[in-house]
């Protein structure tokens, strides 16, 4: 699983920095992509979700989230 750090990073920079690198994964692996800013909790997972990819999300404390990304094709 390859993580991207985003705290503290205001939209679009999470969705920007996760197109990119989502790109190095092979099918099959996942990206972990922590956030704290709330537009990100949408937009995020509406572009994997597009782009086929499996998407979880959850708030892991008050404030801050996990989306996780499974590359699918």
């Amino acid at each position: 699983m390859k993580k991207l750090d985003c705290i503290g990073e205001p939209c679009p920079l999470p969705l920007m920095k996760a197109e990119k690198k989502i790109k190095e994964l092979k099918i099959g692996e996942e990206l972990c992509i922590e956030i704290d800013h709330t537009c990100a909790t949408t937009n995020v997972p509406e572009w994997a979700r597009k782009k086929g990819y499996q998407v979880e999300i959850k708030e892991v404390v008050f404030g801050e989230w996990q989306i996780r990304i499974t590359k699918a094709k």
